[in-house]
């Protein structure tokens, strides 16, 4: 079985099968491509009656997505709009920044991620990555052990200290190796899948005596 095109790099000569059709396949970012399912894969993975019958291209998406973040007016804003993005499909996401580098570039990574690592709680959406804290230290060895993790080979870790010399930023730490693997992954020879981002905060107190 034929699956969604996975996201442009090195990595994406291999066809990749899948088990998943219908709503599961449009809500998984890895192989959800909106728009630019064909109508064999429509036929293959049910999907006809779930999309808008247009068929379009990933040129066509590019340029649809780029005038969107074009109107966005602060590097927040499109920080916050390539995340959404991500969650959604990241065929799209890495094709964009693949046609955009050098503009996207300092908005998926520095310096539009420090905000995003200030504000994370307004715009986290979904689960991507890894947290391992102090609270869960007696359960690390079963969270490690869960089968997501099975095809990771390469971690992207931080402690999220001194974030850009903006402090401690906790759980919102995660934004730096979230979007350091996301700034790399355009020439990186791994699938999105084979990477997991890990935000390690291990809470220290300190006291004046």
């Amino acid at each position: 079985m034929s699956s969604a095109t996975p996201s442009p790099g090195p990595a994406t000569h291999r066809g990749l099968r899948t088990h998943l059709h219908g709503l599961g396949l449009l809500m998984n970012p890895r192989l959800n491509k909106g728009t630019a399912f064909s109508e064999a894969e429509r036929d293959a993975f049910a999907l006809h009656g779930l999309l808008p019958p247009h068929i379009g291209t990933l040129q066509d998406q590019r340029e649809r997505r780029k005038r969107v973040l074009d109107g966005r007016h602060t590097a927040f804003g499109k920080y916050s709009n390539m995340r959404d993005l991500q969650d959604n499909d990241e065929t799209l996401f890495y094709s964009l920044i693949a046609e955009h580098t050098e503009e996207l570039l300092p908005i998926v990574y520095t310096p539009a991620v420090g905000e995003g690592c200030q504000r994370f709680s307004e715009i986290w959406r979904k689960p991507r990555g890894l947290f391992l804290s102090y609270p869960d230290k007696d359960r690390i060895a079963q969270i490690l052990a869960n089968a997501r993790y099975d095809e990771v080979r390469c971690i992207v870790v931080s402690d999220g200290e001194r974030i850009l010399g903006l402090g401690d930023q906790g759980a919102g730490g995660m934004g730096i190796p979230s979007a350091r693997w996301r700034s790399t992954r355009r020439w990186a020879a791994f699938r999105p899948s084979n990477a997991c981002p890990c935000c390690s905060t291990w809470a220290r107190t300190t006291r004046n005596c």
